[in-house]
């Protein structure tokens, strides 16, 4: 009977330890898959609207860039001479050229320029970009025609040897207009007349070159829109235009920036700068790093103007254009569409795109969805609208939904693999736990005496509902309280540990943990650093959240060079704080003092650039014997005394925005490879205190020594 007992009870034990791991197993299955479909989804649009607002940004600011540096270029001084007098010798050209050379002009444009556009079934008479004015056919014959170098390289001519005032003009000015272009990464740049609107100059010697900007060849489109919106803003500001297919650049898809030049109180005319799409390409696609932007294999970002067209190139087009075209007379069915593709080579201007995420960017809305590619494939889209003047454009970044999917099926097939190996596992381990469970006397005494050694972690078999099944569940629990109890201690312990790393160093914790309440270590070596951040907004109104923000950026950037230099923080308050180096050290490490000094300087201008704002830092250093220390009990602060904190608050306060001021005892111990100036007269300072300005390491460039505010 009892033989019976307790192989009826090792089958009720066995199915139910089974039944119940199986379904824990499945229903646990479950819920993760419709988690884990939940947040992968929810990540993929987190990325994607991350690398949107990245590119957006990024775009931004490169346009931002753009317009600046044309903008500075029309208020250079050596920009303005020279279209003041190439524009007064272009004036003076009343020499036409003979009707073979016009001729002989037509043929260049017919040869060199025109091919794409007849390949593409565009009707574009070659007379018709003939210059108007005998002065621009002049300019053309000499400086294109008879130029010796071919189509990319005609800027290099300096002279076109014809002894006129205008060539003699131009090789004065070309090199260095040739260096601007170059130097601001535009591909040309052309000089315009205000009163005419002739292209009176031509970096790269195109057939734009003497034609007229307002009723011109080139007028109905591109530079003739850029001239016409500098009438609508003010002097020194920059426009720039949508992207179109430009004739002097072979078709190849531009766009300009123009900006006013003034001399004196007068415009004189306008500096034009052409900017070609894979620029935008780089922008958007970084450098076509899709793996740093997160796109994974099939992600993608580009530009989509009002026409509901490309601006940027495709990374279906820049990886396989092969591939690209065949999907496009798949989706199409248009083979005309893709030769021209082909021809242009590139789909900025020609690939349409048309969905959701388009119509919601050019309306300036942000949009998160599902749509369907250009291509026809489904894909996981973000969008977004480009708030610059003058432009329509809408910012889009997708990834094709069958590869955010793949995370999804490789999950799922994990689980069934994992169920494939877990259920024959747990049927045969519920068949031997149920055997073990009716051999409960032995394995009870063998688990109290497990739990007795401090094995919290031991085992006891459930024996049912009997005094013996009671009393394992008893042993258990006492089990469990005792180790959460342990672990309630660790953690308590952590958590000490932690808030004491907040505000002491970490050499000092275990100091403080065991109970000092007084720490001193009196007379070390030490150098002091005091550091003053100028011009930080009032923590009030609109301005306070601003000011977190700086705040919290200068901290971390602080914590980085304080690692990078080994340097300690005494304290800190809204406008200055206390750093020391040489603690515990064989010497006070005053060059790494230094460097940290410099290196914050320079890191608080960065932050205020970042967020707008003209911070400015100031610093004075001291080297020499301090005392440091914790003090408190209910509440510990780490401090330090002595001449050199004095004297370095001393420096910090008399030093100007960007200086590092340094007594000398800093001056003797820091190497003959720093540039120090002589020694300061400052007001409020002792006449025999010394004073050093640090200017940095001898050799250091003057772009190096003005990033660091000398």
């Amino acid at each position: 009977m009892s033989r019976a007992r307790n192989s009826g009870l090792q089958r009720r034990l066995s199915v139910t330890l089974v039944g119940v791991a199986l379904v824990s197993v499945l229903l646990l299955s479950g819920v993760n898959y419709v988690f884990a479909r939940l947040l992968i989804n929810d990540s993929v649009e987190s990325q994607l609207a991350a690398v949107r607002d990245t590119r957006v940004q990024a775009l931004d600011t490169g346009i931002a860039r753009l317009q600046s540096r044309v903008s500075n270029l029309a208020a250079n001084p050596s920009v303005v001479e020279a279209l003041t007098d190439l524009s007064a010798e272009f004036r003076q050209l009343d020499e036409d050229i003979a009707p073979d050379q016009v001729a002989n002009l037509t043929t260049i444009y017919d040869t060199e320029v025109l091919p794409p556009f007849v390949d593409a079934g565009v009707d574009i008479s070659s007379t018709e970009l003939v210059p108007a004015s005998s002065a621009g056919r002049y300019l053309q014959h000499h400086y294109i025609a008879e130029n010796p170098d071919g189509f990319d390289q005609r800027d290099r001519l300096d002279d076109a040897g014809d002894g006129s005032g205008y060539s003699a003009a131009h090789a004065d000015h070309h090199p260095l207009l040739r260096a601007l272009m170059e130097n601001a990464r535009m591909s040309d740049l052309l000089l315009v007349e205000a009163d005419t609107g002739d292209v009176v100059y031509s970096t790269k010697k195109r057939v734009d070159l003497g034609t007229n900007g307002f009723d011109g060849p080139y007028a109905i489109a591109g530079l003739g829109e850029v001239l016409d919106e500098l009438s609508s803003v003010a002097v020194g500001d920059a426009v720039v235009s949508d992207t179109f297919f430009y004739i002097p650049t072979r078709g190849a898809p531009v766009f300009f920036f123009a900006s006013a030049v003034r001399s004196g109180s007068d415009v004189v005319g306008a500096v034009v700068t052409e900017v070609p799409v894979e620029v935008l390409t780089a922008v958007m696609t970084a450098a076509q790093d899709w793996k740093l932007l997160g796109l994974g294999d099939t992600g993608e970002s580009y530009i989509v103007g009002a026409d509901r067209t490309l601006r940027s190139d495709s990374r279906a087009w820049l990886e396989d254009p092969d591939d690209y075209l065949g999907r496009y007379v798949d989706r199409y069915g248009d083979q005309d569409a893709a030769d021209l593709i082909e021809t242009v080579g590139s789909p900025v201007l020609l690939q349409e795109v048309d969905n959701e995420a388009v119509t919601a960017g050019l309306d300036g809305e942000a949009f998160i969805g599902t749509v369907t590619s250009y291509l026809g494939t489904e894909t996981l889209a973000a969008s977004g609208g480009l708030q610059v003047s003058g432009l329509d454009w809408a910012v889009v970044v997708e990834q094709d939904k069958d590869e955010s999917d793949s995370a999804l099926s490789s999950f799922l097939r994990a689980i069934l693999v994992v169920l494939a190996v877990l259920l024959p596992t747990i049927a045969l381990v519920g068949a031997l736990l149920a055997r073990i469970l009716t051999r409960p006397v032995d394995s009870l005494v063998q688990a109290a005496a497990r739990i007795a050694d401090g094995d919290l972690d031991a085992e006891v078999e459930d024996l049912g509902r009997n005094e013996l099944g009671d009393l394992g569940r008893q042993l258990e629990g006492v089990a469990r309280q005792l180790e959460s109890r342990d672990q309630a201690i660790l953690d308590e312990e952590q958590h000490i540990s932690d808030m004491l790393m907040a505000v002491l160093p970490a050499r000092l914790v275990d100091r403080v943990r065991d109970g000092e309440q007084a720490i001193e270590d009196i007379f070390d070596i030490a150098t002091v650093v005091s550091i003053t951040v100028d011009n930080m907004p009032e923590a009030a109104g609109a301005d306070q959240d601003l000011v977190l923000d700086i705040t919290d950026r200068l901290n971390e950037e602080a914590q980085v060079l304080m690692d990078r230099y080994g340097v300690e923080r005494v304290q800190r308050s809204s406008g200055s704080q206390l750093y020391l180096t040489g603690l515990d050290q064989d010497d006070a490490r005053v060059a790494d003092a230094t460097e940290f000094a410099r290196a914050a300087i320079k890191i608080v201008a960065e932050v205020g650039a970042e967020f707008g704002q003209a911070l400015t830092a100031r610093a004075g250093m001291s080297a020499g014997e301090v005392a440091t220390g914790v003090l408190g009990s209910s509440q510990l602060a780490f401090g330090v005394w002595g001449d050199p904190p004095d004297t370095a608050v001393t420096l910090g306060s008399l030093a100007a925005p960007g200086q590092l001021l340094a007594d000398g005892n800093v001056v003797e111990q820091l190497g003959p490879e720093w540039d120090i100036g002589p020694t300061e007269e400052l007001p409020g300072l002792a006449d025999d205190f010394d004073a050093h300005v640090v200017h940095g390491l001898v050799g250091a460039s003057v772009v190096d020594r003005a990033a660091a505010g000398d």
